[in-house]
């Protein structure tokens, strides 16, 4: 680099001006250093024209200064750039330190936050950014007002962005993003007599199918809403089972299905109510028509007909509903599929199932035995626990299935 390409703006080597080798009409690019900074901020001044491109350099020393003193960063990208080197970084490391998904966390913060803050500087964000921000989703939302409990999982997925752009030097501190505290409320649900009346009119609502293309769908529907109501399995959780998750114990003489799944609190074992298996071996009775041969044990137990998992069953789940003339909305609460996880949980509970017991079947945590919780892999005393008082689903007793 000659000489006169390069240019010590104050004489200190704060602001070094230099133009880049080999380019036809080059501009002049800025590398500036601030007392009591780490590293250096490189950036084009966007001008072959020295004296704006000391003016612009100049500018940017004083504002990049008075940054610093106030407790922010050379290096702080904007929250787009953060977000997608995070991204990057979850991708290579490849799961929750509880072995479960970050592709949740990585949606929630996708759908809303990178918008609204995405060419912000992560070093510019402060508490009122937060409460502004909280302010916006209220009124900001692709389907239905968010609830205060939708902020608050909000605020945490953004927690482990925050953490990765302090660790990359972005940010100096986590600026306090409190979200509205959210209601205390019951889970939405079904009384004893709606489950009944669910699941007697599930069978009819099959059979209205019996001479339209819309039988299959409403089979494998029934079969997946009655899986879920006996094994409190998470919606993301049963899309991935595969035939070679399954497997059978025997627990007092009788055998019990038992599902290795893998779900965003990591991977476990669940067991199946007694006789739930049923439900499953309808599906593998029916596959093994439509295959003419044997069911691929790495293929997806809900499946289309040529064997691509179904991602929902939502308008299924609400054409039951209907059909069942049941309300979708009760006690000011709306039922959706994950409803049936609630129900599962309710009856375990009134059973008298071991909350601890139950918080690792299902996944999930209980606040007062969260140090407690762990990894499970199912045993006969943990499946007998959590299947005692069953809800009514069927028995089959046929072992000829690759899951025996």
């Amino acid at each position: 680099m000659d000489k006169e390409e390069r240019v010590d703006v104050r004489g200190d080597g704060r602001i070094i001006l230099y133009k880049r080798e080999g380019l036809k009409k080059p501009k002049w690019q800025a590398r500036i250093r601030v007392p009591n900074a780490t590293g250096y901020k490189v950036v084009t001044t966007k001008t072959a024209d020295l004296n704006e491109a000391r003016v612009f350099a100049a500018n940017l020393y004083e504002k990049l200064y008075f940054d610093v003193k106030a407790g922010g960063t050379l290096s702080s990208k904007t929250f787009k750039q953060t977000f997608e080197e995070w991204v990057k970084s979850l991708n290579t490391q490849g799961h929750t330190r509880q072995g479960g998904s970050w592709d949740d966390t990585i949606a929630r913060v996708k759908s809303y936050a990178l918008g609204y803050f995405g060419q912000k500087r992560m070093s510019d964000l402060k508490p009122i950014d937060f409460s502004d921000y909280w302010l916006w989703r209220k009124t900001n939302y692709s389907k239905k007002p968010p609830s205060n409990g939708t902020l608050k999982r909000e605020r945490t997925c953004l927690m482990p962005l925050l953490k990765f752009a302090k660790k990359r030097g972005y940010l100096t501190e986590i600026p306090d993003m409190e979200a509205p505290q959210a209601k205390t409320q019951r889970r939405s649900t079904f009384t004893d007599d709606e489950w009944k009346t669910l699941y007697t009119k599930a069978r009819a609502w099959v059979k209205e199918a019996e001479k339209l293309a819309t039988w299959r769908d409403r089979f494998i529907a029934q079969q997946y809403f009655l899986v879920l109501a006996n094994t409190g399995l998470r919606v993301g959780e049963i899309r991935n089972l595969r035939w070679s998750d399954l497997r059978m114990m025997t627990i007092d003489d009788s055998k019990q299905m038992v599902a290795w799944v893998k779900g965003k609190t990591g991977a476990r074992e669940v067991v199946f109510q007694p006789g739930a298996d049923a439900f499953i071996r309808r599906i593998y009775d029916m596959r093994l028509k439509e295959v003419e041969g044997e069911v691929p044990k790495d293929s997806a137990v809900f499946c289309h007909i040529d064997g691509s998992a179904i991602q929902s069953f939502k308008k299924s789940f609400q054409s039951l509903m209907t059909y069942a003339e049941i309300p979708i909305v009760r006690n000011g609460m709306a039922r959706t599929i994950y409803s049936l996880r609630h129900f599962y949980a309710t009856k375990r509970l009134e059973s008298e199932t071991s909350p601890f017991l139950l918080a690792k079947q299902m996944g999930t945590s209980v606040e007062m035995l969260e140090k407690f919780y762990g990894q499970t892999s199912v045993n006969a005393t943990t499946a007998k626990s959590v299947s005692k008082g069953n809800q009514k689903a069927g028995s089959n007793n046929n072992s000829d299935y690759p899951f025996d």
